[in-house]
């Protein structure tokens, strides 16, 4: 499976380059999908949907927000308007909190809906088996790269990062408290303690705005890898039929920005078409150095598990298949499709692949995320592993 897959992830880095979301990069990395799967006899469909161009704005816009209500809470702190100024403060301050808490936790909130809107696509297409479709799995593969984000661009840097996202979500919430203090005690302590944590939310600002200004990355494995890999079981799929289960083929847009085009496909699809389907996320599955990973549960401030029963499933396919040396992994700092597949109450798995090391995948959201970073060998198990993992459900269908 691994030369074909390379082949693909060539032409998206070296033909296509960066496919930043909702870009015409993007699009025409998706036309190449369209083109592939059609060209192997597939009926494919092609759905267009609306997404945010940006991941971070939100955050940004939140940690703004929070230095406005700190704004207003010291200036009228020392006036006849102090207890307006606090009461504001809290008010927005709460608002605020809320819809960071609803933004991690990936659910609609107020901080998305102000942001500019673009246009993306998915392209999927279904695999039908040789007898009775008795089970239904979608295999996920997101098209776009993201951009150099200062986060990633050293393992001391993402450690920065994973801390002050749990630091800004605690200090939300200390942070109303202490509004409310300033709200019923003329003392200034409450306003020189806000005034101190808005370092915290100016640093928070660098970290969120700066992505949105660099350039995009090439995504050899985040996620060539993953999306070529869809195509090439694509192929695997007509020469080889599973018995008894159905799998979608899902060539997913807009995954660095938020996963909207999973969502938009789970919205459309997971209760007509794929009902109690199992998701199997292929994200960062061929980077030099890195380990062959099953994700335990990804983790931005609260954890997102995967379903118990594809993970004992993993469990017995990596002890079935030693070579592979498969292992499990907690995802902690970010997340993939697999929050989003879980957050809207699908069964899903990720398969992401982690340096042992970093705890990152490597050279992610990096310049260096080229070609000459993808390892064939570990594309080859994870590729073998996935479709181990596509036997044993469909065993499991027949049984």
């Amino acid at each position: 499976m691994s030369e074909t897959t390379l082949r693909h992830i060539e032409h998206f880095v070296t033909t296509l380059g960066p496919r930043g979301s909702t870009t015409p990069q993007e699009r025409a990395a998706h036309d190449y999908c369209q083109q592939t799967l059609e060209g192997l006899g597939y009926t494919v469909q092609r759905e267009a949907f609306g997404s945010p161009s940006s991941g971070w704005h939100p955050y940004a816009l939140a940690s703004g927000l929070m230095l406005l209500a700190i704004a207003i809470f010291a200036l009228f702190g020392g006036g006849a308007d102090a207890q307006a100024g606090a009461l504001a403060a809290v008010v927005l301050g709460a608002l605020t909190t809320a819809c960071f808490l609803l933004q991690v936790t990936h659910r609609d909130n107020p901080l998305a809906w102000f942001l500019p809107v673009d246009r993306s696509q998915n392209v999927w297409a279904l695999a039908a088996p040789s007898g009775e479709v008795r089970r239904r799995v979608v295999v996920t593969g997101h098209v776009d790269s993201h951009r150099t984000a200062l986060a990633m661009q050293s393992p001391a840097l993402w450690q920065i990062f994973q801390l002050l996202t749990t630091i800004v979500g605690v200090a939300n919430v200390a942070l109303v408290g202490v509004f409310i203090w300033g709200l019923v005690t003329p003392d200034p302590l409450p306003r020189t303690l806000a005034l101190w944590s808005g370092a915290l939310y100016l640093l928070a600002l660098v970290f969120t705005l700066q992505p949105d200004s660099a350039p995009y990355v090439v995504g050899a494995n985040d996620n060539a890898s993953g999306a070529a890999a869809v195509l090439t079981l694509a192929e695997r799929l007509q020469a080889e039929p599973l018995a008894h289960t159905a799998v979608y083929l899902v060539n997913t847009g807009c995954e660095e920005v938020g996963c909207y085009g999973l969502m938009d496909w789970i919205r459309r699809h997971a209760d007509s078409d794929a009902p109690d389907a199992r998701y199997l996320i292929l994200d960062n599955i061929a980077g030099r150095g890195s380990d062959v990973n099953y994700v335990l549960d990804e983790t931005v401030l609260i954890p997102v598990k995967s379903d118990p029963d594809l993970v004992a499933l993993a469990e017995r396919v990596a002890a079935a298949h030693p070579a592979l040396g498969a292992k499990p992994f907690h995802y902690k700092g970010l997340y993939s499709e697999l929050s989003i597949a879980s957050a809207l109450g699908q069964k899903a798995l990720g398969l992401l692949n982690f340096d042992p090391v970093t705890k990152m995948p490597p050279h992610f959201h990096t310049a260096r995320d080229n070609l000459s970073n993808i390892d064939p060998a570990v594309l080859d198990r994870s590729e073998q592993f996935a479709w181990a993992l596509l036997q044993a459900l469909d065993a499991e269908a027949g049984a």
